[in-house]
């Protein structure tokens, strides 16, 4: 595996661990879980890009992430 595999969005991370694309979005709503995205934020284990204009975050979440969130990985 290479060292880029690691690391995903959201709809990729979903379809990997097998459940629904809005579990994983709902994980990264601050209005829900702001101290686990500012610990993981801080960590390195994810980040976003929000265009100065926009209002949508685009996330990139690590394997280390998903696993802490959801477990092992769906084979």
């Amino acid at each position: 595996m290479n060292k880029i595999d690691d690391y995903m969005t959201p709809a990729e991370a979903a379809f990997r661990w097998g459940i629904p694309q809005e579990t994983v979005k709902s994980r990264l709503k601050p209005s829900l879980y702001k101290k686990q995205i500012e610990e993981m934020l801080k960590k390195g284990l994810i980040k976003y890009f929000q265009h100065p204009d926009g209002k949508r975050r685009e996330w990139i979440l690590s394997v280390e992430a998903m696993k802490k969130w959801f477990g092992e990985e769906q084979k």
